[in-house]
C-alpha cells in the first residue's frame, strides 16, 4: 500500500496545510486512544505503523470499528504480529477480583436455593407415596411458580452483573488512558514515553537498533505564567506540543516529560542528525506567534541529545546525560 499524502509530506518535512494540521491532530488523538483501548505498547515501531494505518482511514473519512482496523493492520503488514497485550496489572486484578466476588456470591446464593427446592421436593415424594394427590399438585404448582419467579430474579441479576462488567471496562480503558495520555497536550506522558524508551534501549542492546533522545527545556516559561497566569502558560504549552508533533516524523514519539519539559525518541537517527532536527524544532518555535493579552510572547527552549551506545550500562545512564547536556546549554544562556 502507498503512503498517504498527508505521511509522505511529513517524513519529507513539508509544510503542511490548515485542513492537513487539523487531520494531523486528528490521527493523533484517535491513533492514541486506539493503541490504549487496545492495550498496544506506544513502541516507535507500533507509533508508525498504525499512524500510517490512521492515515489512510482518516483521509478517507470516518474510522470503522476496532476490528476492521486490525485487519487494515493485518493486510497491509502480512504476517507481522501485533504486539502483546500489557495491563495496568493493579487495575486490572481489582476489577478481577470484584467480578469473582460478585459471581461466587451468585454461585453460593442459587446453590442453597438449589439445596432447599431439593430438601422441598424430597418433601413432596414423600406426600405422594402417602397419596395426597390434590394437596401436592396445588404445592408442584407453587412450586413451579417459586421457580419461575427465582429464575427470573437470576436473569435480572444476570443483566446488572453484564452492566457492572460494562462499567468496570470503561473505567479500566478511562484509567489506562489516562495513565498513557497527558491531558493538557495530547501527547504521550512521562509513564508511558519510559515504557517505550526502555523496549528501544533493550532493542539496541540485542540487535544495535540505533536511536536518539531529545530532551527539551522552555526557556522563560516560568516568567509566563507569573505573568499572563497558568491559562496563558497551559495555552503555550499546547502551542508548543502541537508545533513539535508537526515537524516530527510519524515513528518520531513525543512526549510531554514535566512541566515545561518535552523528551522526543527517535528511533534509527544518531546524534548529529537529532541535534539537526532539534535546531529545526528550535527555530520553529522561536518563530510562533503566540499572543496573550495582546503581547506576543518569545519562547525558545534548551536541549540535550544522547545516541544510544554500548557505553551507557543502563537507561537511566543515557537520561541522566541528556538532562544534563539540556541544563548545561540552560546555563551557558543565562550567563
Amino acid at each position: 500500500m502507498n503512503k498517504c499524502e498527508l505521511y509522505s509530506k511529513i517524513t519529507r518535512g513539508l509544510p503542511l496545510n490548515d485542513n492537513e494540521v487539523k487531520l494531523l491532530g486528528e490521527i493523533i488523538r484517535e491513533e492514541l486512544k486506539f493503541l490504549v483501548r487496545n492495550n498496544i505498547l506506544p513502541t516507535p515501531r507500533n507509533y508508525e505503523r498504525w499512524f500510517l494505518v490512521f492515515c489512510h482511514l482518516l483521509e478517507k473519512g470516518k474510522l470503522p470499528p476496532d476490528a476492521e482496523i486490525v485487519e487494515v493492520y493485518q493486510t497491509i503488514y502480512k504476517d507481522e504480529k501485533i504486539s502483546d497485550v500489557k495491563f495496568d496489572v493493579e487495575l486490572t486484578l481489582e476489577v478481577l477480583g470484584k467480578l469473582m466476588e460478585e459471581f461466587h456470591r451468585l454461585i453460593k446464593e442459587h446453590k442453597d436455593y438449589a439445596d432447599k427446592k431439593e430438601e422441598e421436593l424430597s418433601h413432596i415424594e414423600k406426600k405422594a407415596i402417602e397419596s395426597e394427590l390434590t394437596p401436592l399438585i396445588l404445592e408442584l404448582l407453587m412450586h413451579i411458580r417459586d421457580i419461575k419467579a427465582q429464575n427470573e430474579r437470576f436473569l435480572k441479576r444476570i443483566e446488572e452483573q453484564q452492566h457492572m462488567i460494562e462499567e468496570l471496562k470503561e473505567r479500566l480503558e478511562q484509567a489506562e488512558t489516562e495513565a498513557n495520555i497527558d491531558y493538557l497536550t495530547n501527547t504521550f506522558n512521562r509513564r508511558s514515553f519510559e515504557r517505550a524508551l526502555r523496549e528501544s534501549f533493550e532493542e539496541y542492546k540485542k540487535r544495535q537498533a540505533i536511536f536518539s533522545l531529545v530532551l527539551i527545556d522552555l526557556d522563560g516559561f516560568k516568567r509566563v505564567n507569573d505573568l499572563y497566569g497558568h491559562s496563558a502558560g497551559d495555552l503555550v504549552l499546547r502551542r508548543i506540543a502541537l508545533l513539535l508533533r508537526q515537524n516530527l516524523r510519524a515513528k518520531d514519539i513525543l512526549a510531554r516529560w514535566g512541566g515545561d519539559e518535552f523528551a522526543v525518541l527517535m528511533p534509527g537517527t544518531r546524534r548529529e542528525q537529532a541535534i539537526a532536527v532539534a535546531e529545526r524544532l528550535k527555530k520553529a518555535v522561536e518563530d510562533l506567534e503566540v499572543v496573550v493579552e495582546g503581547e506576543k510572547v518569545s519562547l525558545s527552549f534548551s536541549y540535550g541529545v544522547v545516541e544510544s551506545e554500548d557505553r551507557f550500562s543502563s537507561l537511566e545512564e543515557m537520561i541522566k546525560e541528556a538532562d544534563y547536556l539540556m541544563y548545561h546549554q540552560k546555563k551557558s544562556k543565562n550567563s
